[in-house]
């Protein structure tokens, strides 16, 4: 029987990503209530990954020495390493194998009711939900299970990567700012999915290759109290791990719903 690897893990420095890092991505986030609420970190592991792993490592990951010293949660207005150990992670593989924003296509048609032809997010009569107002096609979409748009993406698009981005991005976080045309949106999420998720191309007939696997967890302490993300019942509240076993390293992304920050 073969045994699971037993992972040890370093933080990297910070890592300088350049699409998230641009003034003009900034300028979304600020704009959508998610500046300074996003936490982006990177650690190096010592033994060679298989998807099958994957569940083993997120488990020895929230649980390893370095990683309990390094890893930033969300105090306040403030990132702030807490020394947490988990006793438990819940684990949620999610589908990554979106190759190009053509998956949105179906979004930007004009026929399908979300968008006008010029891309403008049509509006209907204000709806809460989840504490959310739904004031457009495109939030109704994301959120409303008994609308016509919920449907246009299937269970199974709905749980790609790329689509989680969309509905982080477009629920964004308090004073969100909310967009009248959809490219913002688009345009965001392409520079955040190439910063992320790593692309190989196959020698012997050049296909392309999604190396990333994507998880979101949720890690909780010994009473049983999340805090990656901490409060993870508001959906806003959400925690990856995207795992590369090519380079053997693995990236956390976190986001906490808080306070709006400004430059």
């Amino acid at each position: 029987m073969e045994l699971d690897p037993d992972y040890t893990f370093v933080p990297l420095a910070p890592r300088h990503y350049m699409g998230i890092e641009n003034k003009n991505t900034q300028r979304n986030f600020m704009k959508w209530g998610l500046l300074g609420n996003i936490s982006i970190q990177d650690f190096c592991f010592n033994e060679p990954f298989q998807p099958y792993n994957k569940y083993h490592i997120a488990e020895q990951f929230f649980k390893d020495d370095k990683v309990v010293s390094s890893l930033l949660l969300k105090e306040g207005d403030a990132w702030i390493n807490k020394g947490i150990a988990a006793a438990t992670v819940e684990i949620t593989p999610v589908p990554c194998t979106v190759f190009n924003m053509s998956f949105f296509d179906k979004l930007t048609n004009s026929e399908n009711g979300i968008c006008g032809a010029t891309g403008n997010i049509r509006k209907q009569c204000d709806l809460e939900i989840d504490n959310f107002i739904v004031s457009d096609k495109l939030r109704s979409m994301i959120l409303d299970e008994d609308s016509c748009e919920y449907n246009l993406f299937s269970s199974e698009e709905r749980e790609e990567f790329i689509f989680r981005l969309l509905q982080l991005l477009v629920l964004g976080g308090v004073l969100c700012q909310y967009e009248d045309e959809v490219k913002p949106y688009l345009d965001t999420i392409k520079i955040i999915y190439k910063d992320l998720v790593r692309v190989h191309k196959k020698e012997l007939n050049y296909e392309l290759s999604i190396g990333t696997t994507v998880l979101q967890v949720v890690a909780r302490d010994a009473r049983g109290e999340a805090f990656f993300p901490s409060e993870p019942e508001q959906r806003q509240n959400i925690g990856f791990l995207l795992i590369d076993g090519t380079n053997r390293q693995i990236t956390t992304l976190l986001h906490q719903f808080g306070a709006f920050h400004s430059w």
